[in-house]
């Protein structure tokens, strides 16, 4: 039955919008639900599962492999939500494909990165720590999505990054008018240089962290979209976004 500690109905989940068989073991999540239309002309044999609140969810077939492509929306709790009603529903693996800004001039914008592991102290992630996740990538996974862009021409990295709750104030944006005279930099962006972070973001830290809590193989595969050090930023993201697809899809084929 139905219950508040349980509100699944039907072995459908309260939030996304698919039941029983309905989800790949190989689970691919961007952010922004906008960017799975995008991607659904990459896949064959594609069930489009509809849209939720942020969620929304398709399933087909990318180079011989089942694969569902789920989005969890910005940030934390919605992540949260996605990761736990996917592996209720059957996901074995899943890969963030999103982006982030990179903290080390070099970095081209338009280029990849493979998290291996991640700081920061996202809500969502420190409730998870106490349950026994931690914030590292499986060793396979990023692997598999190194020697996949490699395959196709691609330039991935490896490296760790620093996952935030925050957009504005938590990564040195402005947050205030222009005309408001305050110096706006908090300096969030140097201590994560400081500790080693190729690259800043708001979900990686979350989805390792809960994936390693609740038994899902995890991993991160971010393309640049702005440099922090150099102030550049990618305005077309669509050739990056299939890009990610391209790789990661590739890597869950050769597993």
């Amino acid at each position: 039955m139905t219950s508040a500690a349980f509100p699944w109905k039907n072995g459908r989940p309260p939030h996304l919008p698919c039941g029983p068989g309905d989800i790949a073991e190989n689970v691919l999540t961007p952010g922004d639900p906008d960017r799975v239309s995008l991607l659904a002309d990459m896949l064959e044999d594609v069930t489009d599962f509809g849209r939720k609140r942020e969620f929304a969810i398709i399933t087909g077939t990318y180079e011989g492999q089942r694969l569902t492509i789920c989005s969890t929306g910005i940030g934390g709790p919605s992540t949260e939500i996605a990761l736990v009603e996917l592996a209720m529903l059957g996901a074995k693996r899943v890969v963030r494909i999103g982006g982030m800004s990179a903290l080390v001039a070099g970095y081209a914008t338009g280029s990849f990165v493979a998290v291996d592991r991640a700081i920061g102290d996202t809500g969502t992630a420190r409730t998870y720590r106490a349950a026994g996740g931690g914030a590292k990538a499986s060793p396979a996974i990023v692997a598999g999505l190194v020697n996949a862009a490699a395959d196709l021409g691609l330039t991935c990295r490896t490296g760790m990054v620093a996952s935030t709750d925050s957009y504005y104030f938590g990564q040195d944006r402005r947050y205030r008018p222009l005309d408001d005279g305050r110096d706006l930099a908090a300096g969030f962006i140097g201590r994560f240089q400081a500790q080693g972070a190729i690259g800043v973001e708001m979900e990686s830290e979350i989805i390792m962290t809960v994936g390693s809590a609740i038994g899902l193989e995890t991993g991160c595969l971010l393309g640049i979209h702005g440099n922090r050090a150099t102030d550049e930023w990618l305005d077309d993201y669509d050739a990056t976004q299939r890009n990610l697809l391209r790789i990661a899809g590739r890597a869950f084929s050769k597993q």
